[in-house]
Parts: structure tokens; sequence; C-alpha cells
């Protein structure tokens, strides 16, 4: 009986010691993205205060990787975005494919909607028709309406190829589900 109850008091401090461990982990990771989240909006700032006109894609990757913001104001979403799908990225900020356009065009990100790390795209799939979706870049400011959302094939790189309006394209995978994906268009209205 002595046993079970040392067992039992051995096993409370283990469970203890576990969730304050998850617990910090959780804490710092949420720190971090509002630091990068912070030092992005920064960057954006200062460069549309200072008018640049021009700036290539690999000047603006040299800031802390971080090339814009993307907001979705229904979804409560500010995130930086980085150039990039690579799971490095994907765990710290929305990644740009670099096979899209950046500016001009068709322009696609992706990112988790679950993740240990971080998951923006959590609630992309409560978008609807019209909501607006704004991108932030030191080219400027966008603002996108939703106009269509479908499954597709997960090998359907199709969706990223560039177009002659400016629109953006998100993707992002379908819990239990690896061969489909969530992908959301949105035209530019500003």
């Amino acid at each position: 009986m002595k046993t079970l109850k040392i067992l039992i008091i051995v096993l409370f401090v283990l469970l203890f010691i576990v969730v304050t461990l998850i617990s910090i982990h959780y804490f710092s990771m949420r720190e971090t993205e509002k630091k990068q989240l912070d030092t992005a909006i920064n960057i954006i700032s200062t460069a549309q205060e200072d008018e640049i006109e021009i700036v290539t894609k690999e000047e603006l990757a040299l800031n802390n990787n971080v090339i814009g913001i993307l907001e979705i104001p229904v979804l409560d979403l500010i995130a930086p975005v980085q150039e990039g799908t690579s799971e490095d990225i994907l765990k710290i900020a929305i990644g740009h494919f670099s096979e899209s356009a950046f500016w001009n065009g068709n322009v696609a990100f992706a990112s988790h909607n679950r993740s240990q790390h971080v998951q923006y795209f959590e609630k992309i799939n409560e978008l609807q028709s019209g909501d607006e979706i704004i991108y932030k870049t030191k080219l400027g400011t966008r603002t996108y309406a939703v106009y269509e959302i479908k499954i597709i094939e997960s090998t359907d790189w199709s969706v990223i190829e560039n177009t002659n309006e400016n629109i953006v394209t998100l993707i992002t995978c379908i819990n239990d589900n690896p061969s489909s994906r969530l992908c959301i268009k949105a035209k530019e209205i500003s």
C-alpha cells in the first residue's frame, strides 16, 4: 500500500513537470511569434513611410526574411510572410510560394492549420465570399476580396500559376485528408 502511494505521488509530480514544461514552451513560442510580427510590422511601416519605390524580392528578404504582412480582419489574423514554404519557414510564418508572383499577378501563400508551432491558417475554412484579405509589403498595401473556396488535390499546382489580374491564393492542408488541400482565392479590390 505504501508503494502505491509513493507511485501515485511520483506520477503526480511527473505530470506537474510535464505540464509546466509544455506551458513554458507554448508561451515562449507565442512570445517569439509576437516579436517576429512586431519586427515585420516595423519593417513594412518604415518602408512605406520612406516611400521606397523599387525593391527586389531579394532586398525584401534581407530584413529578417520577412517580405510582408498578411491580414485577414474577419479572422483577427495578422501574420508575417517569409519567402519559401519549407517546414522551417512554416514553423514561424506564412510561406510565400517562390514559384508564384510576388506583387503583380497571383501571389500564393501556405500555412499550417494545425501544428505544434504556428497555425496561421487554422480558421481559413471559415472564410466566405467577399471577406477581405490584406497584403502589406514595402511595395505597398493591397486589399483583396474572397471569390473562390475549393478543395484541390495536393498535387494541383495550377492554382499558383500567374494571372493577369492581381489575386492572392491561400493553401492549407485538410485535417485527416493528406491528398487534398483547401484553396481560397481573392481578387484585388483596392
